[in-house]
């Protein structure tokens, strides 16, 4: 089978390039989670103390156990696995407070 030339391809051929540019495929983020974290320096604050609340916006925010998370692909099974064995852990510890 051939294929067949439709007037929308045709159309699409001679309209500008700039009207079918790649849309962001990127989705918002849900919640109250930043994608990004700035700061700016309050007056005259040490660039240490500047550093020292981005690091702490950074690792409330999550950011970098993310990235730490998502540095190397994970099978979703080892993901489940190592879900379950934690979960076994933290049940396992729970039942020997109790038994206490």
């Amino acid at each position: 089978m051939g294929y067949r030339k439709d007037s929308q391809y045709h159309e699409y051929s001679r309209k500008n390039k700039r009207d079918h540019e790649h849309i962001s495929r990127k989705l918002p983020v849900s919640g109250n989670k930043p994608s990004h974290v700035t700061v700016e320096p309050k007056g005259s604050e040490p660039i240490e103390k500047t550093i020292k609340r981005f690091l702490r916006k950074v690792k409330k925010s999550g950011i970098s156990d993310e990235y730490r998370k998502r540095r190397f692909y994970q099978k979703p099974s080892a993901k489940r696995r190592k879900q379950r064995l934690r979960r076994e852990v933290t049940l396992k510890k729970l039942r020997q407070k109790e038994g206490n």
